[in-house]
């Protein structure tokens, strides 16, 4: 694979620990030790500022504001102007000043440097002792922050003095300061309205969304403050007297509330926030109320969803930091936001959500909480309407789901991406048959899934064409889901899935006519779908080319694909890494290299519709052309390995996916987590070593077991049931809270699952 482990954490069950400052490292810790609550979250930055290369970072989903500058083309479909993720308030900002000494680990003397994530409770904490240069005043001091899942407007931030040599007096400024820059360029607030003495602040950005922050201080010890303003920073400023060996404390207490109504003037939005402040503060929650709901919510965390390995502690950590933080970016609070490429950890890729989250991140929802699930496709839903807009923009009818979005609107303004790419739009009705056939929601189809089956249908038939014979059907121009190839034709992944989505639409409504003739009529009169559509449709069905050759098993990527120059990728440094910051643009698409899978992203997701022999031909023939220059491409990898039988080589793609970021594989770890890495950590051991596959009727189990692991276990929740399975070398236990009448297959066989413990032999 050419790429390299960073080894800096030190290995810990549950636990993400820096012991030792590496000021090289600062960023990469950033990214790793964010915290968040789906609704906010924030970088591990230092609160006191750093005099080296930082990424200050606060997010807010579904927060965003459309781009400085608009994009200069005068070609239909590319778009005007584009949106991103917006940074926010630093509501963390200190200042700390000892013995005529600014803090800051850049330039003091410190030593005994720790910084742990605890992934049992949320909490991170970081420790050392300043040496003060001009009296040698040694202070221990804690740094601790802590997001709550439950309430998810607080934030607490508590840091403790101790001085181990003397008694004097330390200066702490404990504000709020908006004037962030995002991509260290410019800012998107304006302060509406602030108060220093009351410690509230709101702003306000130009797509009329407001935030609130404001805050309250605790502090032990004896000590005199007086509230300041530092141009828009608004702050109180604590003099604390520091007794030798006495530990004293400051307990900063933050609320933020978010207002995306875009209609409500300034004056209006700031009535209604300060009446939700005010309901927030009479909760009177306390740091030990957050850190002990926190503990309770990862709790169940790990007890319902919880991955264990036992033989190896590096993917052990691995597994656990990757679920745990998909449990800080979602976890279904509201329906009208998705996952961005990095979550709320960063502002690469401008908070968007791209195809993969309904292709790749559903079934970890899926599985461990069907709420947020719908939720994902819910927003797909409330944002048909920008995806029909968009269809029109680019000559098409139906629905086009954008490639990059946060608020629905395409924002990609690379054509060859957002022009090209039709694997958002099949991604929405792959995603609405899986949930479907995962949680037996009929429910959705009739309230929401047809409709948008309708429209996705119609896209399919107004954006592919016949050829010039007329006898075989396919899309032209198009980019599939390996990045490095251009404008190809007949994409194998393209037209597969499109074929697939059109029978999907055949089979539900057929269903739903059969089932509730009123639903269907009203969907039919909605949609305005005609007997001549369905007519086209079946015809595009029956007609779609897909490049198959039966005596070798391959199917060839995209028409002309095996006449490109091959590359061994095997030589390529790991210093040119990632490829699209060392190489020009065009030599990325002269050759055979593949970015990401896709032929074996199509393997995996109708893993049912080829047999063994096939996956192993088109596995042999493409890994070793593959790069994996995107983080969900060793995972894929390393599932279709498992099943043909390569358990070393998917023993190392896992090991790439369970600590991406951790070790910094792509040497990027610094523009924030790679959320599709770490859903694939969990899909990886669940859709691989455990060979689940839910892409059929009946769910299906076929684990194996890596020959340096003793034992290992997953959670599911299935049909209403929890299900934990247990692999070992000659076992698999499935445990259940309940019976499951419809069974699930063993390998080849449909087994009975009785509530309580099933022991089947492993083959």
């Amino acid at each position: 694979m050419g790429k390299i482990a960073n080894k800096y954490f030190v290995t810990d069950p549950y636990k993400i620990i820096e012991n030792g400052f590496d000021i090289t490292q600062n960023q990469k810790s950033e990214s790793i030790f964010s915290l968040g609550n789906e609704y906010m979250g924030i970088r591990g930055f230092f609160e006191e500022g750093i005099n080296a290369p930082s990424l200050v970072g606060t997010y807010f989903n579904g927060v965003y504001e459309w781009n400085k500058e608009a994009v200069n083309s005068h070609y239909k479909g590319i778009i005007k102007r584009g949106h991103h993720m917006v940074n926010s308030c630093n509501f963390l900002y200190t200042r700390i000043v000892c013995d005529d000494e600014n803090l800051d680990l850049a330039h003091i003397d410190f030593n005994s440097f720790t910084r742990v994530l605890d992934l049992k409770t949320g909490l991170l904490t970081r420790e050392f002792v300043w040496t003060t240069l001009k009296n040698s005043f040694k202070i221990k001091i804690k740094f601790e922050r802590i997001v709550s899942n439950e309430n998810v407007y607080h934030t607490y931030q508590k840091i403790t003095f101790e001085a181990l040599n003397f008694s004097a007096k330390i200066s702490v400024l404990c504000g709020l300061d908006p004037t962030i820059l995002h991509w260290g360029k410019y800012n998107d607030w304006t302060v509406i309205k602030s108060s220093a003495l009351n410690n509230i602040l709101y702003t306000r950005n130009a797509t009329s969304q407001t935030i609130a922050t404001t805050f309250s201080l605790e502090i032990n010890n004896s000590y005199s403050a007086k509230s300041v303003k530092i141009g828009k920073i608004i702050a109180k400023e604590i003099t604390l007297d520091l007794e030798k060996n006495i530990e004293s404390s400051i307990t900063k207490h933050i609320i933020n509330i978010v207002s995306k109504d875009e209609s409500i003037s300034s004056k209006d939005v700031i009535r209604l926030l300060s009446k939700s402040l005010r309901k927030e503060q009479s909760k009177k929650l306390s740091f030990e109320n957050i850190l002990s709901s926190n503990t309770e919510f990862y709790d169940n965390l790990w007890k319902y969803s919880d991955i264990t390995i036992e033989g190896d502690p590096e993917n052990q950590q691995g597994i656990r930091f990757c679920i745990f933080n998909l449990a800080q970016c979602y976890h279904g609070y509201s329906e009208n936001d998705n996952i961005g490429a990095k979550g709320l950890t960063g502002e690469a890729y401008s908070g968007h959500a791209f195809w993969d989250t309904e292709t790749y991140c559903l079934p970890y929802y899926l599985f461990n909480d069907p709420k947020a699930a719908k939720n994902l496709l819910l927003f797909r839903y409330h944002t048909l309407d920008m995806a029909k807009k968009r269809a029109i923009e680019v000559d098409c009818k139906g629905a086009c789901y954008p490639i990059a979005t946060l608020n629905g609107y395409e924002s990609c303004d690379l054509w060859q991406h957002a022009l090209t790419q039709i694997q958002p739009t099949t991604g929405v009705a792959y995603a609405i048959d899986h949930y479907v056939k995962v949680t037996n929601d009929i429910s959705f189809i009739k309230e929401y899934g047809l409709e948008m089956l309708i429209e996705i249908a119609r896209f399919l038939a107004s954006r592919g064409d016949y050829n010039s014979k007329g006898n075989y059907y396919g899309y032209y121009g198009v980019m599939g889901p390996d990045e490095f190839q251009l404008m190809v034709n007949h994409d194998t992944y393209t037209n597969y899935m499109a074929k697939q989505c059109l029978g999907i639409l055949f089979f539900y409504l057929e269903y739903i006519k059969n089932e509730d003739l009123e639903s269907y009529n009203k969907t039919i009169s909605l949609t305005a779908l005609t007997e001549d559509e369905i007519k086209q449709f079946k015809d595009i069905y029956e007609k779609m080319y897909i490049i198959y050759d039966p005596k070798t098993l391959l199917y060839e990527q995209h028409m002309g694909y095996y006449d490109l120059p091959h590359i061994d990728i095997d030589k390529i440094p790991r210093s040119e890494f990632p490829l699209y910051s060392s190489w020009s643009y065009d030599r990325i698409y002269r050759n055979d290299m593949i970015k990401q899978p896709s032929v074996l992203m199509l393997m995996f997701l109708y893993n049912s519709n080829f047999s063994v022999a096939q996956i192993k031909a088109n596995y042999d023939f493409y890994e070793p052309r593959t790069i994996h220059e995107s983080s969900l491409s060793p995972s894929i990898h390393s599932i279709l390995a498992s099943q043909v039988g390569y358990m070393d080589e998917a023993l190392k793609f896992f090991s790439f996916s369970t600590r991406l970021d951790l070790d910094d594989y792509n040497n990027n770890t610094l523009e924030g987590l790679h959320m599709t890495s770490i859903v694939a950590a969990w899909v990886n051991i669940v859709y691989g070593f455990g060979g689940l596959r839910s892409d059929n009727v009946s769910l299906k189990l076929a684990p194996t077991i890596p020959s340096n692991w003793t034992k290992y276990s997953f959670n599911i929740q299935y049909l209403n049931a929890h299900i934990k399975i247990t692999v070992t070398a000659k076992k698999i236990v499935i445990e259940s809270d309940r019976d499951i009448e419809e069974g699930i297959v063993i390998y080849k066989y449909l087994r009975d699952i009785k509530k309580g413990g099933n022991v089947f032999e492993r083959e």
